[in-house]
């Protein structure tokens, strides 16, 4: 269901080394459809498109030259090597991102780091986290359904004309007119959502 052409080739990368494939089915997405269902969510097809495709997905990306600048301001503030704190995670990610870049001739400025999900079932689990669902139903315009989330403590979710929609404890972010959309939105730089909500 995903359009790969539609997508930046680091966002492809970011996708298949993250276990995504062309033709990927989710093998519990049946069971987590129906469970959503039973959370008071009413089928909307585009989010278990999405769910079908994506499900159970869970992305750390750093911003490329997290590391590097990790280790200036380390050596600006005089620590030698010897005493730099452990960062193994963050320096193996920055460098497979930084090497991946370089093979596809991109600059690593033009992408950001994200941390998310597509797990939608922990998602329906959490929306009390988040505004209530008749103002994200006002305000989208219809219903919606859960694909995800994304720190801190926002919660995705997919309305029936594909578009996605990112919600807050105080606000609601349009973030992509598909899921394709969303990921530029979470990783390329210039990218960014549309708040079209703020709670007083």
């Amino acid at each position: 269901m995903i359009d790969l052409g539609r997508l930046d080739p680091y966002v492809r990368w970011v996708l298949r080394k993250n276990g995504w494939a062309p033709g990927r089915e989710f093998p519990s997405a049946e069971a987590h459809i129906a469970e959503i269902a039973a959370l008071g969510f009413p089928a909307v097809d585009y989010g278990i498109r999405v769910l079908r495709s994506l499900g159970a997905l869970r992305f750390r990306e750093y911003y490329p030259e997290s590391y590097r600048r990790l280790v200036r301001s380390w050596r600006e503030q005089g620590l030698p090597p010897e005493r730099w704190p452990e960062a193994a995670e963050i320096r193996e990610g920055c460098q497979a991102a930084l090497t991946a870049l370089e093979e596809l001739g991109l600059e690593a400025a033009g992408y950001k780091g994200a941390t998310f999900t597509f797990d939608a079932l922990d998602a329906a689990r959490d929306v009390e986290i988040v505004l209530d669902l008749d103002t994200v139903r006002q305000v989208v315009g219809g219903p919606v359904f859960p694909i995800g989330t994304v720190e801190p403590d926002g919660i995705v979710f997919a309305a029936a004309d594909g578009g996605v929609y990112v919600v807050f404890d105080d606000s609601i972010f349009a973030a992509g007119r598909c899921v394709e959309e969303f990921l530029q939105v979470l990783l390329v730089r210039g990218c960014d959502p549309l708040e079209i909500y703020h709670g007083d």
